[in-house]
């Protein structure tokens, strides 16, 4: 009569798979925790990187609203210089226009 354990060979065979198979559950349990851990530490930096991108936006908005205002102010500031400027030319040309009726008179006073 042969038994259940009849046909298997001598020696320690099943306990050396049984060491072979807790050995590459250690490696790949460990393999599997690291690439966790990096994971986690690779969502922090992320996390990190959109919240400076944020500020860099908002930054970025608040930058080109004053930018424009100032652009603003400087079309504003050369109407204005450009009206002074007119202002000046055509006060100039009467102050000319009366120092000519001046010299004119004068000349009209000596020769008279």
């Amino acid at each position: 009569m042969v038994g259940f354990g009849a046909n298997r060979r001598g020696g320690r065979l099943p306990s050396l798979v049984l060491v072979a198979l807790l050995a590459v559950i250690a490696v790949l349990a460990f393999h599997c925790w690291n690439a966790a851990s990096r994971q986690a530490l690779l969502r922090e930096e992320l996390a990190e990187l959109q919240s400076q991108a944020q500020r860099t936006e908002v930054a970025r908005g608040r930058l080109e609203r004053r930018n424009s205002d100032l652009l603003g102010k400087v079309d504003s500031h050369r109407k204005q210089l450009e009206q002074k400027e007119a202002d000046y030319s055509h006060l100039s040309s009467q102050l000319q226009a009366r120092d000519g009726q001046v010299k004119r008179c004068e000349d009209g006073k000596v020769r008279a």
